[in-house]
């Protein structure tokens, strides 16, 4: 059910996971916890108002105003589980993400450079 919700849902899922991937957990912590629809409604304001900030270096992965109001319609319906649900979904797809990235870096670095990281780790 959950892969069900980031597809039906992937913009919220891919602005929280941008989130998460840049270190910036208020929002996903928020939305994982929110009891109320007010904590959720505020959260998600929270994430739009950071991406707003991101546009300018190249974030694209806004969610559509009518994935907005969907997400927000049925949370309206169904309670805040859903909002877990996403909040966890996006947590996982963030970190999956970061920890690709830093694979990629591993790789892409030279064998010294390896070598030198290796020592260091080692003192």
């Amino acid at each position: 059910m959950v892969k069900d919700l980031s597809t039906k849902y992937s913009g919220i899922v891919e602005l929280l996971a941008y989130l998460v991937k840049e270190r910036v957990y208020g929002p996903v912590d928020r939305l994982a916890r929110a009891t109320d629809l007010e904590t959720i409604y505020m959260a998600l304001y929270e994430a739009l108002r950071y991406a707003s900030t991101e546009v300018r270096k190249g974030f694209n992965k806004i969610p559509s105003d009518e994935e907005i109001k969907q997400f927000l319609d049925e949370v309206n319906r169904r309670g805040a589980s859903l909002a877990r649900r996403i909040a966890i979904e996006a947590l996982t797809t963030g970190l999956s993400q970061e920890s690709q990235e830093k694979e990629k870096e591993k790789e892409g670095s030279s064998p010294r450079e390896k070598t030198e990281s290796s020592d260091q780790t080692k003192r």
